[in-house]
Protein backbone atom coordinates (compact mmCIF):
# COMPACT_ATOMS: atom_id res chain seq x y z
CA UNK A 1 0.00 0.00 0.00
CA UNK A 2 3.25 1.82 0.71
CA UNK A 3 4.52 1.93 -2.72
CA UNK A 4 0.76 2.70 -4.14
CA UNK A 5 0.76 6.06 -2.14
CA UNK A 6 4.16 6.70 -3.55
CA UNK A 7 3.39 6.58 -6.35
CA UNK A 8 0.58 8.49 -6.66
CA UNK A 9 2.42 11.47 -4.59
CA UNK A 10 5.03 11.18 -7.55
CA UNK A 11 2.62 11.47 -10.10
CA UNK A 12 0.99 14.74 -8.45
CA UNK A 13 4.24 16.04 -8.47
CA UNK A 14 4.97 15.39 -12.08
CA UNK A 15 1.42 16.95 -12.86
CA UNK A 16 2.42 19.91 -10.69
CA UNK A 17 5.57 20.70 -12.47
CA UNK A 18 3.79 20.00 -15.73
CA UNK A 19 1.18 22.87 -15.01
CA UNK A 20 3.89 24.74 -13.28
CA UNK A 21 4.14 28.77 -15.15
CA UNK A 22 7.07 29.43 -14.43
CA UNK A 23 8.24 25.92 -15.88
CA UNK A 24 6.22 26.32 -18.84
CA UNK A 25 7.82 29.88 -19.68
CA UNK A 26 10.96 28.23 -19.31
CA UNK A 27 10.43 26.08 -21.89
CA UNK A 28 8.81 27.73 -24.04
CA UNK A 29 11.48 29.96 -24.49
CA UNK A 30 13.43 27.74 -24.79
CA UNK A 31 11.65 25.79 -27.59
CA UNK A 32 11.19 28.79 -28.87
CA UNK A 33 14.84 29.79 -29.34
CA UNK A 34 15.56 26.24 -30.82
CA UNK A 35 12.82 26.38 -33.38
CA UNK A 36 11.07 23.62 -31.64
CA UNK A 37 7.58 25.43 -30.90
CA UNK A 38 5.56 22.68 -32.86
CA UNK A 39 7.31 20.03 -31.04
CA UNK A 40 6.50 21.69 -27.34
CA UNK A 41 2.82 22.30 -28.28
CA UNK A 42 2.81 18.80 -29.45
CA UNK A 43 4.00 17.35 -25.80
CA UNK A 44 2.19 20.08 -24.16
CA UNK A 45 -1.00 18.67 -25.68
CA UNK A 46 -0.60 14.84 -25.45
CA UNK A 47 0.76 15.28 -22.03
CA UNK A 48 -2.73 17.74 -21.26
CA UNK A 49 -5.09 14.75 -22.60
CA UNK A 50 -2.73 12.18 -20.34
CA UNK A 51 -3.72 14.14 -17.25
CA UNK A 52 -6.88 15.02 -17.55
CA UNK A 53 -7.61 11.13 -18.32
CA UNK A 54 -6.18 10.28 -15.87
CA UNK A 55 -7.86 12.85 -13.59
CA UNK A 56 -11.12 11.59 -14.43
CA UNK A 57 -10.14 8.18 -13.49
CA UNK A 58 -9.31 8.98 -10.24
CA UNK A 59 -12.38 10.99 -9.52
CA UNK A 60 -14.09 7.49 -10.74
CA UNK A 61 -11.90 5.27 -9.10
CA UNK A 62 -12.36 7.16 -5.87
CA UNK A 63 -15.85 6.88 -6.07
CA UNK A 64 -16.07 3.42 -7.07
CA UNK A 65 -13.79 2.28 -4.06
CA UNK A 66 -16.28 4.23 -1.20
CA UNK A 67 -19.24 2.78 -3.25
CA UNK A 68 -17.43 -0.60 -3.01
CA UNK A 69 -15.74 -0.39 0.26
CA UNK A 70 -19.68 0.34 1.74
CA UNK A 71 -21.18 -2.81 -0.37
CA UNK A 72 -18.17 -5.06 1.48
CA UNK A 73 -18.24 -3.54 5.11
CA UNK A 74 -22.09 -2.89 5.03
CA UNK A 75 -22.80 -5.94 7.87
CA UNK A 76 -20.77 -3.27 10.09
CA UNK A 77 -22.39 -0.56 11.09
CA UNK A 78 -20.02 1.90 12.48
CA UNK A 79 -17.67 1.43 8.85
CA UNK A 80 -20.77 1.18 6.73
CA UNK A 81 -22.20 4.76 8.05
CA UNK A 82 -19.02 6.67 8.26
CA UNK A 83 -18.42 5.55 4.39
CA UNK A 84 -21.61 6.76 3.48
CA UNK A 85 -21.79 9.88 4.97
CA UNK A 86 -18.29 10.69 3.30
CA UNK A 87 -19.49 9.90 -0.47
CA UNK A 88 -22.77 11.69 0.02
CA UNK A 89 -20.02 14.73 1.68
CA UNK A 90 -18.05 14.42 -1.78
CA UNK A 91 -20.78 14.03 -4.11
CA UNK A 92 -21.34 17.94 -4.52
CA UNK A 93 -18.01 18.98 -4.68
CA UNK A 94 -17.57 16.25 -7.46
CA UNK A 95 -20.41 17.98 -9.59
CA UNK A 96 -18.79 21.50 -8.66
CA UNK A 97 -15.35 20.23 -10.20
CA UNK A 98 -17.39 18.17 -13.53
CA UNK A 99 -19.52 21.44 -14.66
CA UNK A 100 -17.08 24.22 -13.80
CA UNK A 101 -14.07 23.65 -12.97
CA UNK A 102 -13.64 20.55 -15.93
CA UNK A 103 -10.62 21.82 -17.69
CA UNK A 104 -8.91 22.43 -14.65
CA UNK A 105 -5.63 21.98 -14.34
CA UNK A 106 -4.59 23.53 -17.64
CA UNK A 107 -1.83 25.69 -18.40
CA UNK A 108 -2.56 29.29 -19.03
CA UNK A 109 0.73 30.96 -20.10
CA UNK A 110 2.31 31.27 -23.66
CA UNK A 111 5.27 32.97 -24.99
CA UNK A 112 5.17 35.36 -27.51
CA UNK A 113 7.74 36.88 -30.00
CA UNK A 114 8.58 39.56 -27.00
CA UNK A 115 10.20 37.70 -25.02
CA UNK A 116 9.08 40.14 -21.69
CA UNK A 117 5.68 39.84 -22.80
CA UNK A 118 3.45 37.28 -21.69
CA UNK A 119 0.12 36.29 -23.21
CA UNK A 120 -2.46 34.33 -21.19
CA UNK A 121 -4.44 32.21 -22.33
CA UNK A 122 -8.36 32.15 -21.23
CA UNK A 123 -9.95 28.97 -19.93
CA UNK A 124 -12.58 27.27 -21.75
CA UNK A 125 -15.64 27.71 -18.97
CA UNK A 126 -19.38 27.08 -19.35
CA UNK A 127 -20.46 31.27 -18.59
CA UNK A 128 -23.73 29.61 -18.25
CA UNK A 129 -22.80 28.09 -15.12
CA UNK A 130 -20.19 30.37 -13.89
CA UNK A 131 -22.07 33.07 -14.38
CA UNK A 132 -21.52 35.39 -10.30
CA UNK A 133 -25.38 34.37 -9.63
CA UNK A 134 -25.04 30.96 -9.82
CA UNK A 135 -21.76 29.73 -8.68
CA UNK A 136 -22.13 31.15 -5.02
CA UNK A 137 -25.34 29.41 -5.09
CA UNK A 138 -23.68 26.24 -6.06
CA UNK A 139 -20.78 26.64 -3.04
CA UNK A 140 -23.26 27.00 -0.80
CA UNK A 141 -25.59 24.38 -1.69
CA UNK A 142 -22.16 22.04 -1.80
CA UNK A 143 -20.87 23.44 1.48
CA UNK A 144 -24.74 23.00 2.88
CA UNK A 145 -25.10 18.66 2.35
CA UNK A 146 -21.91 18.72 3.54
CA UNK A 147 -22.38 20.63 6.94
CA UNK A 148 -25.85 18.51 6.78
CA UNK A 149 -24.35 14.84 6.47
CA UNK A 150 -21.68 15.78 9.66
CA UNK A 151 -24.39 16.77 11.63
CA UNK A 152 -26.38 13.65 10.63
CA UNK A 153 -23.07 11.82 11.08
CA UNK A 154 -22.26 13.17 14.66
CA UNK A 155 -25.84 12.47 15.57
CA UNK A 156 -26.17 8.79 14.58
CA UNK A 157 -22.33 8.27 16.55
CA UNK A 158 -23.90 10.36 19.23
CA UNK A 159 -26.92 8.34 19.64
CA UNK A 160 -24.80 5.11 19.67
CA UNK A 161 -22.27 6.35 21.76
CA UNK A 162 -25.30 7.46 24.19
CA UNK A 163 -26.84 3.73 24.17
CA UNK A 164 -23.23 1.98 24.94
CA UNK A 165 -22.65 4.52 28.04
CA UNK A 166 -26.02 3.93 29.53
CA UNK A 167 -25.24 0.37 28.93
CA UNK A 168 -22.15 0.70 30.77
CA UNK A 169 -23.67 2.77 33.55
CA UNK A 170 -26.73 -0.33 33.95
CA UNK A 171 -23.29 -2.65 33.71
CA UNK A 172 -21.88 -0.86 36.64
CA UNK A 173 -25.20 -0.18 38.43
CA UNK A 174 -25.35 -3.86 37.96
CA UNK A 175 -22.09 -4.84 39.18
CA UNK A 176 -22.59 -2.92 42.54
CA UNK A 177 -26.10 -4.84 42.95
CA UNK A 178 -24.89 -7.85 42.99
CA UNK A 179 -21.81 -7.88 44.95
CA UNK A 180 -24.43 -6.99 48.17
CA UNK A 181 -27.37 -9.67 46.32
CA UNK A 182 -24.28 -12.63 46.38
CA UNK A 183 -23.13 -11.93 49.60
CA UNK A 184 -26.60 -11.83 51.22
CA UNK A 185 -28.18 -15.13 48.84
CA UNK A 186 -24.39 -17.14 49.76
CA UNK A 187 -25.03 -16.86 53.63
CA UNK A 188 -28.22 -18.51 52.53
CA UNK A 189 -27.47 -21.41 50.44
CA UNK A 190 -24.76 -22.05 53.26
CA UNK A 191 -27.15 -22.42 55.65
CA UNK A 192 -28.93 -24.60 53.66
CA UNK A 193 -26.03 -26.67 52.30
CA UNK A 194 -24.90 -26.83 55.70
CA UNK A 195 -28.80 -28.34 56.75
CA UNK A 196 -28.73 -30.41 53.93
CA UNK A 197 -25.33 -31.94 54.88
CA UNK A 198 -26.58 -32.50 58.92
CA UNK A 199 -29.57 -34.28 57.61
CA UNK A 200 -27.51 -36.35 54.97
CA UNK A 201 -25.52 -37.87 57.75
CA UNK A 202 -29.31 -38.40 60.44
CA UNK A 203 -30.90 -40.23 58.00
CA UNK A 204 -27.96 -42.42 56.38
CA UNK A 205 -30.08 -45.57 55.83
CA UNK A 206 -33.22 -43.43 54.23
CA UNK A 207 -32.54 -43.84 50.20
CA UNK A 208 -35.42 -41.55 49.29
CA UNK A 209 -34.10 -38.81 52.08
CA UNK A 210 -31.04 -39.22 50.86
CA UNK A 211 -31.63 -38.83 47.13
CA UNK A 212 -33.62 -35.62 48.04
CA UNK A 213 -30.93 -34.40 49.92
CA UNK A 214 -28.40 -34.75 47.22
CA UNK A 215 -30.80 -33.02 44.85
CA UNK A 216 -30.16 -29.85 47.38
CA UNK A 217 -26.62 -30.07 47.84
CA UNK A 218 -26.02 -30.24 44.16
CA UNK A 219 -28.76 -27.42 43.35
CA UNK A 220 -26.51 -25.69 45.70
CA UNK A 221 -23.59 -26.13 44.23
CA UNK A 222 -24.90 -24.80 41.24
CA UNK A 223 -26.07 -21.62 42.64
CA UNK A 224 -22.81 -21.50 44.05
CA UNK A 225 -20.93 -21.25 40.51
CA UNK A 226 -23.45 -18.94 39.06
CA UNK A 227 -23.49 -16.12 41.70
CA UNK A 228 -19.31 -16.61 41.33
CA UNK A 229 -19.81 -16.61 37.73
CA UNK A 230 -22.22 -13.67 37.64
CA UNK A 231 -19.71 -11.69 40.17
CA UNK A 232 -16.71 -12.33 37.85
CA UNK A 233 -18.38 -11.37 35.22
CA UNK A 234 -19.34 -8.03 36.33
CA UNK A 235 -16.32 -7.12 38.63
CA UNK A 236 -13.91 -4.45 37.60
CA UNK A 237 -11.58 -6.19 34.79
CA UNK A 238 -7.76 -5.46 34.24
CA UNK A 239 -6.37 -6.20 30.95
CA UNK A 240 -3.09 -7.34 30.04
CA UNK A 241 -3.06 -5.88 26.11
CA UNK A 242 -0.66 -7.37 23.66
CA UNK A 243 -0.25 -7.46 20.09
CA UNK A 244 -2.32 -11.05 19.17
CA UNK A 245 -2.89 -12.74 16.43
CA UNK A 246 -7.07 -11.73 15.64
CA UNK A 247 -7.74 -15.95 15.08
CA UNK A 248 -5.91 -17.33 17.92
CA UNK A 249 -9.03 -16.97 20.71
CA UNK A 250 -11.25 -17.52 17.67
CA UNK A 251 -9.61 -21.08 17.17
CA UNK A 252 -9.58 -21.65 21.07
CA UNK A 253 -13.10 -20.80 21.14
CA UNK A 254 -14.21 -23.10 17.92
CA UNK A 255 -12.04 -26.10 19.71
CA UNK A 256 -13.19 -26.31 23.40
CA UNK A 257 -17.44 -26.40 21.10
CA UNK A 258 -16.38 -28.53 18.56
CA UNK A 259 -15.63 -31.97 20.32
CA UNK A 260 -19.05 -31.94 21.92
CA UNK A 261 -21.80 -30.66 19.34
CA UNK A 262 -24.18 -32.83 17.23
CA UNK A 263 -26.19 -31.18 14.91
CA UNK A 264 -24.68 -27.79 14.86
CA UNK A 265 -21.55 -27.05 12.55
CA UNK A 266 -19.14 -24.38 13.21
CA UNK A 267 -17.27 -22.87 9.88
CA UNK A 268 -14.03 -20.48 10.25
CA UNK A 269 -13.10 -18.56 7.47
CA UNK A 270 -9.50 -17.63 7.41
CA UNK A 271 -7.96 -14.53 5.32
CA UNK A 272 -4.31 -15.02 3.92
CA UNK A 273 -3.16 -11.86 5.83
CA UNK A 274 -1.46 -12.45 9.54
CA UNK A 275 -4.01 -9.89 11.14
CA UNK A 276 -2.39 -8.63 14.80
CA UNK A 277 -4.69 -6.27 16.96
CA UNK A 278 -4.39 -5.54 20.58
CA UNK A 279 -6.16 -7.54 22.80
CA UNK A 280 -6.25 -9.28 26.25
CA UNK A 281 -6.25 -13.56 24.56
CA UNK A 282 -8.11 -14.74 27.99
CA UNK A 283 -10.59 -12.25 27.68
CA UNK A 284 -11.32 -12.05 24.40
CA UNK A 285 -11.39 -15.74 24.62
CA UNK A 286 -14.16 -15.71 27.25
CA UNK A 287 -16.03 -13.05 24.94
CA UNK A 288 -15.92 -15.69 21.86
CA UNK A 289 -16.96 -18.49 24.29
CA UNK A 290 -20.35 -16.62 25.37
CA UNK A 291 -21.40 -15.59 21.71
CA UNK A 292 -20.52 -19.03 20.71
CA UNK A 293 -22.29 -20.26 23.61
CA UNK A 294 -25.61 -18.56 22.94
CA UNK A 295 -25.69 -19.25 19.18
CA UNK A 296 -25.22 -23.44 19.55
CA UNK A 297 -28.23 -22.97 22.60
CA UNK A 298 -30.05 -21.38 20.03
CA UNK A 299 -29.34 -23.93 17.69
CA UNK A 300 -29.42 -26.87 19.93
CA UNK A 301 -33.28 -28.12 18.89
CA UNK A 302 -33.74 -27.83 15.21
CA UNK A 303 -29.76 -27.72 14.45
CA UNK A 304 -27.86 -25.43 11.53
CA UNK A 305 -24.65 -23.39 11.27
CA UNK A 306 -22.30 -21.12 12.68
CA UNK A 307 -19.92 -19.24 10.43
CA UNK A 308 -16.97 -17.46 11.98
CA UNK A 309 -15.01 -15.31 9.71
CA UNK A 310 -11.67 -12.85 10.50
CA UNK A 311 -10.90 -9.86 8.15
CA UNK A 312 -9.47 -6.02 8.45
CA UNK A 313 -11.44 -2.20 7.62
CA UNK A 314 -9.03 1.03 8.33
CA UNK A 315 -8.10 0.67 11.52
CA UNK A 316 -10.11 -2.57 12.83
CA UNK A 317 -9.41 -5.83 12.94
CA UNK A 318 -13.10 -7.73 12.41
CA UNK A 319 -14.88 -10.86 13.75
CA UNK A 320 -18.01 -11.43 12.67
CA UNK A 321 -19.92 -14.61 14.17
CA UNK A 322 -23.13 -15.46 12.73
CA UNK A 323 -25.39 -17.89 12.88
CA UNK A 324 -29.05 -18.94 11.29
CA UNK A 325 -30.76 -19.66 14.45
CA UNK A 326 -34.31 -18.39 14.88
CA UNK A 327 -33.31 -14.52 15.70
CA UNK A 328 -33.86 -11.77 17.95
CA UNK A 329 -36.79 -9.54 18.51
CA UNK A 330 -36.28 -6.07 16.80
CA UNK A 331 -37.53 -4.66 20.06
CA UNK A 332 -34.94 -6.55 22.04
CA UNK A 333 -31.98 -5.79 20.24
CA UNK A 334 -31.01 -2.37 21.61
CA UNK A 335 -31.49 -4.14 25.00
CA UNK A 336 -29.19 -7.13 24.40
CA UNK A 337 -26.55 -5.94 26.55
CA UNK A 338 -27.84 -4.69 29.26
CA UNK A 339 -27.72 -6.92 32.60
CA UNK A 340 -30.41 -9.45 33.51
CA UNK A 341 -31.99 -9.17 30.24
CA UNK A 342 -32.38 -12.46 28.73
CA UNK A 343 -35.26 -14.29 26.11
CA UNK A 344 -33.83 -17.20 27.71
CA UNK A 345 -35.03 -18.94 31.10
CA UNK A 346 -34.28 -17.12 34.02
CA UNK A 347 -33.58 -20.62 35.75
CA UNK A 348 -30.83 -21.62 33.47
CA UNK A 349 -29.43 -17.78 32.32
CA UNK A 350 -29.14 -14.94 34.39
CA UNK A 351 -28.48 -12.26 31.11
CA UNK A 352 -25.20 -11.15 32.05
CA UNK A 353 -23.33 -13.17 29.58
CA UNK A 354 -23.11 -10.75 26.82
CA UNK A 355 -23.24 -7.76 29.22
CA UNK A 356 -19.73 -9.12 30.13
CA UNK A 357 -18.46 -9.09 26.45
CA UNK A 358 -20.05 -5.24 25.74
CA UNK A 359 -17.51 -4.77 29.20
CA UNK A 360 -14.34 -6.49 28.02
CA UNK A 361 -14.53 -5.31 24.32
CA UNK A 362 -15.52 -1.46 25.20
CA UNK A 363 -12.12 -1.95 27.74
CA UNK A 364 -10.48 -2.70 24.94
CA UNK A 365 -11.28 0.74 23.07
CA UNK A 366 -13.43 -1.62 20.70
CA UNK A 367 -17.03 -2.06 19.39
CA UNK A 368 -19.29 -4.72 19.50
CA UNK A 369 -22.42 -4.82 17.37
CA UNK A 370 -25.24 -6.88 16.84
CA UNK A 371 -28.14 -7.31 13.94
CA UNK A 372 -31.07 -10.21 13.93
CA UNK A 373 -33.85 -11.03 12.06
CA UNK A 374 -36.57 -13.20 13.19
CA UNK A 375 -36.18 -17.07 12.04
CA UNK A 376 -33.41 -16.17 9.42
CA UNK A 377 -30.10 -15.45 11.60
CA UNK A 378 -28.28 -13.52 14.49
CA UNK A 379 -24.46 -12.12 14.00
CA UNK A 380 -22.51 -10.44 16.13
CA UNK A 381 -19.51 -8.19 14.77
CA UNK A 382 -16.53 -7.34 16.83
CA UNK A 383 -14.05 -4.72 16.13
CA UNK A 384 -10.64 -4.20 18.38
CA UNK A 385 -8.02 -2.00 17.58
CA UNK A 386 -5.57 -2.92 14.53
CA UNK A 387 -1.69 -3.31 15.33
CA UNK A 388 -1.14 -4.42 11.71
CA UNK A 389 -1.72 -6.97 8.86
CA UNK A 390 1.01 -9.36 7.11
Amino acid sequence: MRFIYLGLGIVGIVQFLFYDPSLNLMLQDLAFKAGKMDLYEQWSHTGDIVFQVMNDTYLVLSLSLFLYHYIRYYQLRSIRDHTFYITISLLPLTFVHLFIFYWAPANFVRITFSKSFINYVQPSINLFLMEYRFFPLLAIGAIGIMLYNIYKFKANEARYSNINIITKKKIDTASLGIRAFTHAIKNHLLAIRSEAEYLQEKFADDEDALYSLKLITESCEQSFQSINQANDKLKQITLNIKAVPLDAPIEKAIQRFRSNLTNVEIHFEKTNSNILVYMDEDYINEVLNNILKNSVEALSNAGGSIWVSVNYVDQWGTISIRDNGPGIEAEHVEEIFTPFFSTKPSITNWGIGLSFCHKVITAHSGKIEVKSEVGKYTQFDILLPLVKRV
